[in-house]
């Protein structure tokens, strides 16, 4: 009997969650997962007992795999939508009521929830940071601090692509697809609110040269009291302030938020700033994924797409048609 082929899958994101589970009918799939936990950008943290979606604030359902998918989540109630008012500010200018054009949705009691329900059962390596790829095609071996694994017959990378490019050998012919993608970087403040007053929204789009996204996490269904506020950064001014130190940048973003809502002074004394140096997709690579059969090197994600959670699910659910169709043979 022939032995099962094995790969190995860089990311514990919602790419890289597709790809595992998608393959391991007929492969041996091991997933390495510089953090602690699962799901990426997908993420919540806890704070002096109060959580805090840091990373996505909600996705949305376009792609019918996806809505079947989602349709699942949502009757175990793993996935409920969100109904709270989202409106639009810009300085010294009235809050404008914004129109979903389509259904926003979250899982519950976090953002953390979908990718732990999706990790089930799958052989992951937390808190492996993987530093280089060695062997070749067919061997290919992960080495991730002091331990090296392999041989894999197939490596996939789901990190962002700056970092899917890094770490993929150079022998990889889509290194220039990876090179002209663009991301930008986003800094988020989470802000605990002592004040029983709260603006007259759940989330806002904001107009403002620092941030463009204010949102009430309690707003969201299942989540814990009191208030807490999750302030997203713009783009473009978290390109320009990547590098610079935390105490500054926070500094600025709660000079902005101020501009927008009250904040205490107490309130901004406790707020905790978290970096996303790679975040949202402005320059994505325009294919479902990249694939390399002579090197047997694959890459996937949000970036191939576009910067959403679904695109993630539809990027991995793709690569993993493709490799079902070789690695099956």
């Amino acid at each position: 009997m022939a032995e099962r082929p094995r790969v190995g899958v860089i990311g514990a994101g919602i790419a890289g969650l597709t790809v595992a589970r998608s393959l391991q009918t007929i492969a041996d799939v091991i997933v390495f997962e510089k953090g602690r936990g699962f799901g990426g950008r997908m993420a919540t943290r806890r704070i002096d007992g109060v959580s805090f979606d840091h990373g996505a604030q909600y996705f949305t359902v376009r792609d019918q795999d996806f809505r079947k998918e989602m349709d699942q989540a949502c009757g175990v109630g793993l996935v409920k939508p969100w109904t709270g008012d989202v409106v639009s500010l810009s300085v010294g200018g009235p809050a404008r009521h914004v129109v979903p054009s389509m259904t926003r949705y979250v899982a519950v009691p976090s953002m953390t929830a979908l990718p732990k329900a999706m990790a089930e059962g799958l052989d992951i390596r937390l808190a492996s940071r993987v530093a280089e790829i060695g062997g070749e095609p067919g061997r290919w071996l992960i080495h991730s601090g002091e331990l090296v694994e392999g041989p894999f017959d197939w490596i996939v990378a789901t990190a962002p692509a700056p970092q899917s490019a890094v770490l993929l050998p150079a022998s990889f012919s889509h290194h220039e697809t990876l090179r002209e993608v663009g991301m930008h970087a986003c800094f988020t403040l989470m802000i605990k609110r002592n004040s029983r007053v709260r603006e007259p929204f759940a989330a806002a789009h904001v107009s403002d040269p620092v941030i463009g996204w204010i949102a009430y996490n309690d707003s969201k269904p299942a989540r814990t009291k009191p208030a807490s506020l999750v302030v997203n950064s713009n783009g473009v001014w978290a390109d320009a302030n990547v590098d610079v130190p935390f105490d500054a940048v926070r500094k600025q973003m709660i000079e902005a938020s101020k501009r927008h809502i009250p904040i205490e002074a107490s309130e901004a004394e406790s707020a905790v700033l978290h970096r996303w140096r790679y975040a949202d997709v402005h320059n994505p690579a325009r294919q479902s994924f990249l694939l390399d059969r002579d090197t047997q090197l694959a890459a996937c994600g949000d970036w191939c797409i576009a910067g959403r959670v679904e695109a993630a699910y539809v990027s991995g659910l793709a690569l993993a048609d493709a490799l079902n169709g070789i690695v099956g043979q």
